[in-house]
């Protein structure tokens, strides 16, 4: 089961460890919002909200099924520059695969953070879209992946009345 503190610690790490990315924030819109207001420092790593489901196609092997994501964003300051926004978008998406390839690392080489964070990683489901213009003429790349860890639902009576 993927634990959410280790997740979000591994990404923080990610991108503070990464010599392109220099900020990290939450995907709490709050957060980016709060920080374009006070000066973001671009390119940003923003990690999106988790969502996930059990899968139980029989009841010996339940899994934790989580699609995670992140964004890695930019910033133009000039609006309507395609050109420049196409060069832009492509290399937030080389920093992006730059973090997949340390997450499929991390996860060959069972590192110690990367096992509780992102547990069964499947480089086959990652995927990954543009985005922007956002916010004030920022653009990037959004990637998404599933990782996978067992579940153990077994019931406590100890827990209930």
């Amino acid at each position: 089961m993927t634990d959410i503190n280790s997740y979000v610690e591994y990404f923080r790490t990610l991108a503070r460890e990464h010599k392109e990315i220099n900020d990290f924030y939450m995907m709490d819109i709050n957060e980016p919002l709060n920080a374009l207001r006070s000066n973001i420092k671009y390119p940003a790593l923003i990690l999106t909200s988790l969502s996930g489901n059990f899968e139980a196609s029989n009841l010996d092997n339940i899994l934790d099924s989580v699609i995670g994501g992140f964004i890695i964003l930019g910033h133009l300051d000039q609006v309507d520059d395609f050109s420049a926004e196409m060069q832009l978008v492509s290399k937030m998406k080389h920093i992006g695969t730059d973090v997949i390839a340390r997450m499929l690392n991390d996860h060959l080489k069972c590192e110690q953070l990367a096992v509780k964070a992102i547990p069964g990683f499947n480089i086959n489901s990652v995927s990954y879209e543009m985005l922007g213009p956002v916010f004030d003429n920022d653009l990037g790349v959004i990637f998404s992946f599933k990782i996978q860890g067992c579940l153990d639902l077994e019931y406590d009576p100890e827990k209930w009345d």
